[in-house]
């Protein structure tokens, strides 16, 4: 049985947490040497996971720093970030958010990652939208017939459904983390 792409959306936080069988993983490691678009998700949310170790790690180092607290700009700027991309904010707002980042190169690389995450996000739920069926992670597991291959302790659907939710709020966290301590 090969894995689709669909499957591996919900498999991908598993296998990135170690949890799945050495046959499930060696699946889910050939899915990726085949397949383009899903390295280049692994290889982001891999990314980002090592990018959130470095800030936490960052920040525990600046804790001892003399020079602790962000200037009140680069706070607005953080604060606005979001905002910003969706478009939300005043006229005024935004020609501010616009000097910074163009004076600032450490707050140009975060307004293109805000804005490759969220690029990231609406495509992934509009292809999920799409292709999803009712029950999504039942009709997943149904396909793959997960039960030889795994070894979950929960029921499977309450992993898949708690996985996926966690995913989401995973890259939320990362979008706050990365406007709270850029």
């Amino acid at each position: 049985m090969e894995i689709n792409c669909v499957q591996m959306d919900v498999l991908l936080s598993f296998y990135m947490d170690g949890e799945l069988t050495d046959n499930m993983k060696s699946k889910v490691e050939e899915h990726l040497r085949n397949c383009n678009t899903c390295r280049a998700k692994f290889n982001i949310l891999n990314s980002l996971y090592k990018d959130l170790q470095d800030t936490l790690e960052d920040d525990n180092k600046e804790e001892y720093s003399t020079n602790i607290y962000p200037s009140r700009q680069y706070r607005t700027f953080k604060n606005n970030l979001s905002a910003y991309v969706d478009n939300e904010l005043p006229q005024d707002e935004n020609i501010k958010i616009k000097k910074y980042t163009i004076n600032n190169k450490k707050a140009r690389k975060e307004l293109e990652d805000a804005i490759h995450i969220r690029k990231l996000m609406k495509d992934s739920f509009k292809k999920t939208k799409n292709e999803s069926k009712p029950d999504f992670s039942k009709n997943i597991l149904k396909q793959m017939d997960i039960k030889e291959s795994t070894n979950f302790v929960f029921n499977p659907l309450i992993k898949v459904a708690f996985a996926f939710i966690m995913t989401i709020l995973f890259l939320s966290i990362i979008v706050i983390m990365s406007l709270s301590f850029g």
